[in-house]
């Protein structure tokens, strides 16, 4: 860890011990040990199967990109012209936005202080946007209240055109009485913004703010916290100041819900407006010189210059090469610097620290791993004291990954609390170049490491709104994430248990069923840890596991979901994949009117018949969209989406999400 200090300047101290009650405060420290020991552990699952899940949605992400690329209408809307216009341009019919939608929560004379307009549909004032608009807009959006969709497109014009303006890397200078506040992933979680203005303050010339990235996606309220953020920014550009994460993507708003969110909202024409407007932002800012606040980390090589990342074309960005990129380098040699630009972009929104020196995979899909020797060296060759960035949950809020001299000089921030139901801090960090009272750290110092330069020192705060947070919520989400992996790969346990027995033998150790786990499903963990939770005792013969009725087991679960005839439920605990196919069905589903038309539908089959080999080309799409309309509508809702996905993928006899048509 970083070396922590105290006003007085002496070092944190541990807390002593009184010789009467050290037996039993031995007993307390091992039992708090065992359960630090289990809870890192069930922290570990969660990180693992939430990097696993990032990086399938991420390949989901680029087939989507793809599917915009090559299929003619099926891209977003194009925007452009409405966020270049004026405000008193705006002639869009907004009749098509269904108020009756929006549920105001209970108010009171107090809730509505300071709004002079109807909460349900509120207008903006003309004229500039100022900070005391901006605390009208959250005041709004804590009553539940919703901005009218010519206020919603005023701050995304607004913010369109400031953003177009900034370089890729941002300058946040500070004096000496001022401090700045960043802020990590918020993911849609309003509450932990307006936790975090109300108890650090509203922003000024004083006290700045960095949000870096992730503003939306996962969570329920990501349009009004990115809202909030324009608007925050529009009033003063010089103490606001917002990093682009590798969530702020077209594609990636497609499978994570951002889309959704905004259709059920408002309508296509304002997502595009968003996602259009989130190509512009900037990509990272620097902090009095001395600190770097960036949304994913570093970078595949070093002698990076701020030079070379103000030359990226931020508009011009796929999460993965494509293979037209891949293709047009290797035949013009002179594309390779244009190459290596989109790959620094790749790695500043999607790379993460590693204990490991050097340069590695990332197991995310995209962007790379990074040791402290990298972060070490880009400091020396940058002049910078530290790295900032967020991406990835973190248990505390607050992290250094890095141990030993290397402790200080990078830091992970993450402001979602109890984020997917894990039950982590949120955190966020308040930078000045003035001693701070209370406990602080010193930017790059670490207790192996003092700092030799002018410092600058940062507090961090930490906290969950999230009162009722239980701590075994955590252990039942690892256990029902688990459950999906291993239901997803169960074909492919089977073939790998069934060749490590042998023969006709259903027998494996426990240490080859382990093995196995690791080898298909990814994940370094202690399987062997897991056998009580996941293996039931009818499957143990000593110290061996029939593996047929440890997977018999996810199949009488299957069997008691589809008895009860709720498709709902049926769809939720089937298919681990649910995420993906209800993305591809928005995707398709262009208009947002909740079906796949006829000619959506044609459009999407003559796009696969164009990439897949002639025996495996949709032959009649006509036909099959006649046998999946099973109310005659001429068009698909997502109940018939899914009841298709059923009865196919039941062809082989088993539900598994593995679909084998009959011939």
């Amino acid at each position: 860890m970083g070396q922590k200090y105290s006003r007085s300047g002496g070092k944190g101290k541990k807390p002593g011990s009184a010789k009467a009650g050290l037996q039993k405060q031995l007993s307390v420290k091992r039992t708090i040990e065992k359960i630090d020991r289990n809870t890192d552990q069930q922290w570990k699952l969660f990180t693992d199967l939430d990097l696993q899940d990032e990086k399938e949605m991420l390949d989901l992400a680029i087939f989507l990109q793809t599917l915009v690329d090559f299929v003619p209408g099926l891209g977003r809307t194009d925007s452009t012209k409405y966020l270049e216009a004026n405000d008193d341009d705006d002639l869009i019919d907004d009749e098509n936005i269904r108020l009756d939608q929006i549920t105001i929560a209970e108010l009171t004379d107090n809730s509505l202080e300071g709004l002079d307009g109807d909460p349900n549909n509120y207008m903006l004032p003309k004229g500039d946007i100022t900070f005391d608009v901006c605390r009208q807009i959250v005041q709004l959006y804590k009553v539940g209240g919703r901005l009218s969709p010519k206020s919603v497109r005023k701050i995304l014009r607004e913010a369109y055109k400031l953003n177009k303006t900034f370089p890729n890397v941002m300058e946040c200078s500070l004096e000496s009485d001022a401090s700045c506040t960043v802020v990590g992933d918020l993911h849609g979680q309003l509450q932990d913004l307006i936790y975090i203005l109300e108890h650090s303050g509203f922003p000024s010339a004083k006290q700045k703010f960095i949000f870096n990235g992730d503003f939306v996606d996962r969570g329920p309220d990501g349009l009004e916290i990115t809202l909030i953020l324009l608007a925050l920014q529009l009033a003063d550009p010089t103490a606001v100041y917002l990093n682009r994460g590798n969530h702020e993507d077209y594609a990636i708003c497609c499978v994570y819900g951002f889309q959704r969110e905004v259709k059920e909202k408002y309508d296509e024409l304002t997502f595009s407006m968003f996602v259009e407007m989130f190509r512009y932002l900037p990509l990272m800012t620097v902090v009095a010189q001395k600190v770097l606040v960036i949304h994913g980390g570093l970078f595949h090589r070093d002698g990076i210059t701020f030079e070379d990342l103000n030359s990226i074309d931020r508009t011009d960005y796929t999460p993965k090469p494509t293979k037209e990129e891949l293709d047009r380098v290797k035949s013009y040699p002179e594309e390779e610097k244009a190459f290596e630009l989109k790959q620094l972009m790749r790695c500043a929104l999607w790379s993460d620290p590693d204990p490991d020196f050097g340069v590695g995979h990332n197991p995310r899909g995209a962007g790379v791993l990074f040791g402290p020797d990298v972060t070490q060296t880009f400091l020396r060759e940058t002049a910078l004291d530290m790295v900032v960035r967020s991406h990835e949950c973190v248990k505390d809020g607050w992290d250094h990954p890095y141990e030993d001299e290397y402790a200080g000089l990078l830091g992970t921030i993450f402001s979602a609390s109890n984020y997917g139901g894990s039950g982590n801090h949120g955190a966020y960090l308040r930078f000045s170049l003035t001693e701070p009272p209370g406990d602080y750290y010193v930017a790059g110092e670490s207790e192996d490491a003092p700092y030799k330069g002018v410092p600058i020192f940062y507090t961090v705060n930490k906290y969950n709104i999230d009162d009722a947070y239980d701590a075994m919520n955590t252990t039942s989400l690892v256990k029902i994430n688990i459950f999906d992996l291993v239901f997803k790969k169960r074909r492919e346990l089977e073939a790998a248990f069934r060749e490590k027995a042998g023969g006709d033998n259903l027998l494996v150790s426990k240490q080859a069923w382990s093995e196995v786990m690791v080898q298909v499903t990814g994940l370094q963990v202690l399987w062997s840890s897991l056998i009580a939770t996941l293996v039931p005792n009818d499957a143990l013969e000593g110290d061996q596991i029939n593996y047929s009725v440890f997977l018999e087991k996810f199949n009488a679960h299957l069997e008691r979901v589809q008895s009860s005839g709720e498709t709902g439920g049926m769809v939720n605990a089937l298919y681990a994949n649910r995420q993906k196919l209800q993305a591809i069905f928005a995707f398709f589903d262009k208009d947002g009117n909740g079906t796949i038309s006829r000619e959506e539908f044609q459009q999407g089959c003559e796009y696969i018949n164009k990439h897949v080999s002639e025996s495996e080309q949709i032959q009649n799409p006509d036909r099959i969209l006649e046998i999946m309309d099973f109310d005659g509508s001429d068009d698909i809702d997502l109940n018939e989406f899914f009841e298709t996905f059923r009865i196919m993928d039941a062809k082989d006899g088993v539900i598994d999400g593995c679909i084998a048509l009959a011939k």
